[in-house]
């Protein structure tokens, strides 16, 4: 070994704990690995040709008494290891495994902030799907609201009715066993006295016992159309009618029809 070799491996800075280079880059590598392994996914394999040079290649560049074993022989023979490396390199190399293991247990234990989740799609109205019904359904029908008495539920008058465009109207698809009611002019009311229900009158089934639609109530603070979403308690096979009643609240199973406010016949 030359005299500036041997100043340069007597140097101060490399006796100091862990300042072997290969030591940290060790300890980093550790650290990356572990990391790399608690992602969940497997580490990918190196190409079979780049492991054949490593092993090929790697006694050339790894460092006499590189080894952690070696390490601790020397610090056991008294601090002195082959190629004239002190205790200190090796204590420097355990210096860095130990702080690699402080900072993988720190790691470990902090909490798993979950990415925010993201904001759910805002639920389309009643009345986009009413439209989205028609759009899809080129079979659905739509039929408008008629006055079928003089009924108190029915807050404007014929003239008004003109000039809005009508009492609203259903639209109904048979395939889909699902459709939309519109209303314009339809008091609210009070559901702990009266709700409305509809019927469905069905061409194959006995007029007397159409199938009720479901209740539902018009807001106070209603603002323009009402659309309520039709809700059948049985297959409708081919609707021929659809009726409003005034019921008592929860509605009933056989309708008087003593009050019958609107109307929408399909021709």
């Amino acid at each position: 070994m030359s005299r500036f070799e041997q100043e340069r491996d007597d140097a101060p800075w490399e006796q100091a704990p862990g300042s072997a280079v290969s030591d940290w880059e060790v300890a980093a590598a550790a650290v990356e690995l572990a990391m790399l392994s608690r992602g969940g996914q497997p580490l990918p394999a190196l190409p079979a040709g780049l492991v054949e040079r490593v092993h090929r290649d790697a006694p050339a560049h790894v460092p006499a008494g590189g080894r952690p074993v070696a390490r601790l022989e020397a610090l056991r023979l008294g601090g002195r290891q082959p190629g004239g490396r002190s205790w200190l390199a090796a204590a420097g190399w355990w210096t860095a495994a130990c702080l690699a293991g402080l900072l993988l247990w720190q790691w470990s234990g902090l909490p798993r902030v979950a990415p925010p989740a993201a904001e759910p799609a805002a639920a389309a109205s009643l009345a986009e799907l009413r439209g989205q019904l028609l759009a899809e359904d080129p079979a659905a029908v739509t039929v408008a609201w008629k006055k079928a008495s003089e009924d108190p539920s029915v807050v404007v008058g014929q003239a008004e009715i003109e000039t809005t465009g009508g009492l609203g109207d259903v639209v109904w698809s048979s395939a889909r066993q699902q459709g939309f009611m519109r209303f314009r002019g339809l008091a609210a009311n009070d559901p702990t006295v009266a709700q409305y229900q509809l019927w469905i009158f069905d061409a194959e089934r006995n007029e007397a016992y159409p199938v009720d639609g479901g209740v539902f109530d018009v807001p106070a603070e209603a603002d323009g159309d009402v659309v309520v979403r039709i809700d059948p308690r049985l297959p409708v096979s081919r609707a021929t009618a659809f009726a409003i009643t005034v019921e008592q609240p929860g509605g009933v199973v056989v309708s008087t029809r003593e009050r019958l406010p609107l109307l929408a016949a399909l021709p």
